[in-house]
């Protein structure tokens, strides 16, 4: 705002009549641009000061007053109509703010008339892209001409830097985004990546993690959210596969390669370029898959999380990378490939005995914990976790008892999970991981652990301790001594593991009937038809299995195993007992909680009813996979054919053999078949509890 220009004192009017005011009207007033439009232009009269000092008032000379000249001349009262003379500043230096009250509500008015917020149309769009273009062409032929003379070039280069963040305006409106494509814009701007001038290259990559921000969409959302919001999400995404149609994924992972992170400037550039691939993904999830299968950029944060000394950019390389590996099968089994199931296991290594120093690096180890979980969902990592001696290292971390613990617990959980898990499970009760495992399920340290860390969630860790016993009793094998140390482990200390089992049961069954009493009364209240609720019926189980559902689940199907062991049967024979001890002691404490075996199998039943197989794809894995054995179903088939057949038609037959041997089941093959046998496994407990 030019100050200057509204205080400045215009030439008297020669008719002593003075001169009538004209109205102005707010359309007329916002037309004169009012932001530079001098004090009479925006009033229509004129405002005078005398000089001070001098007596005569009608022939005293006009001077302009400025407000350092006020403050000098400890100008206070000569201004008729000065709004809240008596104000002072704390240094006493401005008495009132030398303003009227006419001025003030034009000063007001001003204010609120904002440039920034015309109209930004299409014309106006394609009138900044020309001047960018036009700045991006200058520069070049500038360098051309003059290449061994800066001097020369220098300045077209500082008028590209000012349209790169003008360009900058275009976050406004996203809808509009689809024009950088159309002008093929989203080339110059990708053209700036390997600018000879890092610092261009810089501001491009700001550019770029500004438009791409996923904030960007809000804008406009006032005044028609649905539209506005639509419009912007789809000019996005036009903008984003434009983008990567012309490169940007290579280009941004290159450019990583010469920024030099000891510079300020290239250390913000780093950090710009990961928010980059970031809102890629912000955009669209689909498109981290896309990151990593067209890009080395994988390969590139594997080896900056090895720097040894923390900062802002490690930390952001581990939150991407737990992005990248949370929703693409494809991009956890790359992972796997470049080794990175062992490069994160000695990134935290560095913490089993340490904590982090402060808060950025406690999301850095919770960022490495989370990218660790989300990779061994795959059943060559799981592999990969076991020779990487990855077991053992979460067992030490749990009986070093420093923050690492908390997670390490989770760790194990996702290890020894599903039937990929087996070799994992195994290992964990060779290296006497069941010592650690019952110790911390029987609370030692607890409190002192809840003291020390406010992140710790007991109840988080509860669950993850019934899914590692859940693995545990489901893929050890049965009668061996794997199994049977597991067992007895409930059974040490007259059967005290074994309470605080049900214990923990009996708390989550609690939990679920107090959310089921809850819905029950919002339904009457709402007065909710049948059809209503069954409607709300798949948004009410989920609540029912968050709640603690599915915990108690696992700890029934725990129960189910124990009881169907045959530990102490014989000796039970012998004192003519038909069941064991395990399952004697089961009912025993059940009754004491007012409850029976029929509540276990009640539950996992629901259990078994909620479980949906696809039966005929986990069939078509099974026999792929008795196939490659060269045994079952498949082989009879195939040599039953063959009996009886001459030498040529069993030679045909064998190279089917070999051809059906070879052939993989395909993921979902392979998952159908877990579910099929996961829901077998239950229903042999059903029938074992109902014996």
């Amino acid at each position: 705002m030019d100050i200057d220009s509204i205080f400045k004192a215009p030439t008297a009017p020669t008719s002593k009549g003075g001169v009538k005011r004209k109205l102005i009207s707010p359309d007329e007033l916002y037309r004169k641009n009012a932001r530079h439009a001098s004090y009479e232009e925006l009033t229509g009269r004129t405002f005078e000061v005398g000089s001070q000092g001098e007596g005569s008032s009608s022939s005293a000379k006009r001077r302009t007053v400025t407000m350092e000249e006020d403050a000098e001349d400890g100008v206070r009262d000569q201004f008729e109509g000065v709004a809240n003379p008596e104000e002072e500043d704390e240094d006493d230096r401005f008495f009132g703010d030398g303003l009227t009250s006419d001025q003030k509500d034009i000063l007001d008015y001003v204010d609120d008339i904002d440039p920034e917020e015309e109209r930004f149309d299409l014309s106006a769009v394609r009138k900044m892209i020309l001047k960018f273009e036009k700045a991006i062409n200058k520069n070049q032929e500038m360098r051309v001409k003059y290449p061994d003379d800066p001097t020369k070039f220098m300045e077209s280069e500082a008028d590209l830097d000012e349209e790169i963040k003008r360009m900058m305006a275009m976050t406004q409106a996203p809808h509009h985004y689809p024009v950088l494509v159309e002008l093929n814009t989203i080339s110059s701007i990708l053209s700036l990546l390997t600018h000879e001038n890092p610092d261009i290259a810089i501001d491009a990559i700001e550019l770029l993690k500004e438009l791409t921000d996923e904030e960007v969409l809000s804008v406009g959302l006032e005044e028609d959210q649905e539209v506005a919001g639509s419009e912007g999400e789809a000019g996005m995404k036009v903008f984003v596969h434009g983008l990567i149609d012309q490169g940007l994924l290579d280009l941004l992972v290159q450019n990583l390669g010469r920024l030099d992170e000891e510079e300020t400037n290239d250390r913000q550039g780093v950090f710009n370029t990961l928010a980059i691939f970031e809102n890629l993904t912000s955009t669209e999830v689909a498109l981290a898959e896309t990151i990593v299968s067209k890009s080395d950029l994988l390969p590139w944060m594997m080896k900056r999380l090895k720097v040894k000394v923390f900062d802002s950019n490690k930390q952001y390389c581990s939150e991407l990378l737990a992005i990248l590996l949370q929703s693409s099968s494809a991009n956890r089994k790359k992972l796997g490939e470049l080794g990175g199931i062992d490069d994160l296991l000695q990134l935290l290594a560095a913490y089993k005995r340490k904590d982090p120093k402060d808060d950025d690096e406690i999301e850095l180890l919770e960022n490495l914990f989370d990218g660790l979980c989300s990779a061994l969902a795959e059943k060559e990592n799981k592999r990969l976790f076991l020779e990487g001696e990855g077991i053992e290292l979460m067992v030490i971390m749990i009986k070093e008892k420093k923050m690492a613990r908390i997670r390490a617990v989770k760790v194990l959980n996702y290890a020894m999970s599903t039937k990929a898990g087996t070799a994992n499970c195994l290992r964990f009760v060779e290296i006497m991981g069941l010592k650690t495992l019952f110790s911390i399920f029987s609370r030692n340290g607890i409190e002192k652990l809840k003291k020390a860390y406010k992140s710790f969630s007991e109840v988080e860790e509860e669950e993850h301790l019934i899914g590692i016993m859940a693995s545990l009793v489901r893929n050890l094998p049965l009668e061996s001594g794997h199994r049977l140390r597991v067992v007895r482990k409930f059974v040490e200390d007259d059967y005290a593991k074994l309470e605080r089992l049900l214990d923990l049961r009996e708390g989550y069954e609690a939990r679920v009937k107090a959310l089921d009493e809850k819905i029950e009364q919002e339904n009457k209240e709402l007065e909710l038809t049948q059809e209503e609720i069954e409607e709300e019926e798949s948004v009410r189980a989920l609540q029912r299995l968050e709640t603690g559902l599915y915990v108690m689940q696992q700890i029934d199907l725990i129960i189910a195993h124990l009881c169907a062991e045959n530990l102490d049967l014989d000796e039970a024979v012998e004192r003519g007992e038909k069941e064991s001890e395990m399952k004697l002691r089961v009912k025993t404490l059940l009754n004491r909680r007012g409850q029976s075996l029929d509540d276990i199998r009640e539950n996992l039943q629901e259990y078994l009813d909620g479980l949906d197989v696809d039966t005929a794809l986990a069939e078509v894995a099974r026999t792929k996979l008795l196939a490659q054995s060269g045994s079952g179903t498949a082989s009879e088939v195939i040599m039953a054919g063959t009996k009886g057949k001459g030498k040529a038609k069993e030679e045909e037959e064998g190279e089917i053999r070999n051809s059906s041997s070879a052939e993989e089941p395909t993921e979902e093959e392979e998952a159908a078949l877990e579910a099929l046998e996961a829901k077998e496994s239950v229903q042999y407990m059903l029938s074992l509890l109902n014996q």
